[in-house]
């Protein structure tokens, strides 16, 4: 049986806002028990490709070369949210709307060259910005946490470059590295 690479086109957050967010983080960790995202899976998920062969990847690979880099734009994270919602949340996500549109479209242009190149079957639901923040087992947040949910900071920075990421799951959760 084949390798098979799980991976997933993504727009990374930079180090000075990742320091911001970590320190934002560090303040809501301790108020509750939920799986928190670790610094080093900071980013914004263009496309989830799912598992695929090497040969595949390497096609994908190739394919994003034509998209990787874009005209730069700003990306401002500004609010909290969650799938499916704040009522009953399952992810806990940070999100804004300057630069959403934008990631939009990037998210568009990767859809087409990956499906054209790969086959890999465009999403069939509608693009979303966000960053992950947490996931959760049952759908309960403290209220000393919803209350500190709503201080979240302004993180901005300049957005010009993708990356095809790959992900490799432990228990200990996800590690991902940079294939492109």
């Amino acid at each position: 049986m084949p390798e098979l690479i799980r991976s997933f086109v993504a727009v990374k957050v930079p180090g000075n806002v990742a320091d911001e967010l970590e320190n934002f983080l560090a303040d809501l960790r301790p108020l509750a028990k939920i799986r928190w995202v670790r610094r080093s899976q900071f980013h914004i998920t263009l496309k989830f490709l799912g598992e695929n062969t090497r040969e595949v990847t390497e096609d994908v690979k190739e394919a994003l070369v034509a998209v990787k880099n874009f005209e730069p734009f700003t990306v401002e994270l500004s609010y909290i949210g969650a799938f499916p919602n704040l009522n009953a949340p399952r992810v806990l996500w940070l999100s804004g709307d300057k630069g959403a549109k934008e990631l939009g479209h990037v998210a568009k242009k990767v859809n087409d060259v990956i499906f054209d190149a790969a086959g890999i079957e465009r999403d069939a639901k509608k693009f979303q910005a966000h960053l992950t923040l947490a996931r959760l087992k049952d759908s309960y947040l403290p209220e000393n946490l919803v209350r500190k949910l709503g201080e979240v900071p302004k993180l901005s920075w300049i957005c010009d470059e993708l990356f095809l990421m790959k992900s490799d799951l432990k228990p200990s959760g996800p590690v991902y590295s940079q294939l492109l």
